[in-house]
């Protein structure tokens, strides 16, 4: 019976100890800069090593925003550098995760609002914002961003609030 009780005692403090704050985003600026600077050649400068598991070609990446390391795919046609928080590893319920979208939001508008516009959904599962070239349609934009807000879903269990941003290219080949 104490066997019982100290394994699960440890099992919670493993789970608990697993969730962070939400980031502060503190050099999220810098961040976004190199991501702009080196869109056209984000698996080069990026990469780190190879995901020999995975079906698409992907690759692990040192790079983080806001704390969080990216991971490339590369789709042939198009190449998607992808950023997850989601309650699994961060504290915090719709609103938190809300207040978190809304940050990134603002700072994705600064970095990219001289060369990209925006469009806005929301639906009752969540939040799209989806950025394409300026003097573009979304369908002809070779770099977009997309960043989403998951909320949970009261009819199931297995999805949790999320923030997901993505960076997304069309490469010459």
């Amino acid at each position: 019976m104490k066997k019982l009780f100290l394994g699960s005692v440890l099992c919670s403090q493993l789970i608990f100890a697993q969730t962070n704050d939400l980031p502060a985003c503190k050099t999220i600026d810098t961040e976004f800069a190199a991501i702009n600077n080196s869109f056209d050649n984000i698996v080069d400068k990026f990469k780190s090593k190879e995901d020999k598991i995975s079906l698409v070609k992907t690759y692990f990446s040192e790079f983080s925003i806001c704390g969080e390391k990216g991971k490339i795919k590369d789709y042939g046609k198009n190449v998607e550098f992808g950023f997850h928080f989601t309650d699994a590893y961060y504290k915090g319920k719709r609103n938190e995760f809300k207040h978190f979208y809304k940050k990134i939001l603002r700072k994705l508008k600064e970095a990219f609002g001289p060369s990209h516009v925006y469009r806005s959904v929301k639906d009752e599962s969540g939040k799209s914002c989806y950025f394409y070239e300026k003097d573009k349609d979304i369908t002809s934009s070779k770099r977009n961003i997309k960043l989403v807000l998951s909320y949970k879903d009261t009819m199931d269990e297995t999805q949790a609030y999320s923030v997901s941003l993505f960076f997304e290219y069309y490469p010459k080949r």
